[in-house]
């Protein structure tokens, strides 16, 4: 079964050039972790502080191995920039449901 991490990361004011920066290492290291990035979207009309993603697991203890990555010194420096970038996140996992 595979599973779904989906964020909603809410992005500092002029900020998005430099997160877009850290995503395009972050998402290569994560896939390399089990975490596949599959979307990601920003909106067209409404509040353009909001970003979403949806990362596809193959297995739960994926979702671990994901987060143990993000504490190496590897993902550590990879992640640095996060603080001056981000104002809130939220992390769900998800799964599909029986009707797709």
């Amino acid at each position: 079964m595979a599973y779904f991490i989906y964020t909603e990361v809410t992005l500092k004011l002029g900020k998005m050039p430099e997160y877009a920066a850290m995503m395009r290492e972050l998402a290569p290291y994560m896939a390399r972790n089990g975490w596949t990035l599959i979307q990601a979207l920003q909106p067209v009309t409404g509040d353009f502080s909001k970003l979403i993603h949806v990362w596809e697991l193959a297995e739960f203890a994926d979702v671990e191995r994901g987060l143990a990555a993000c504490a190496t010194p590897e993902g550590q420096a990879i992640l640095a920039p996060m603080a001056d970038l981000v104002a809130a996140e939220s992390i769900t996992i998800m799964a599909r449901t029986d009707y797709i």
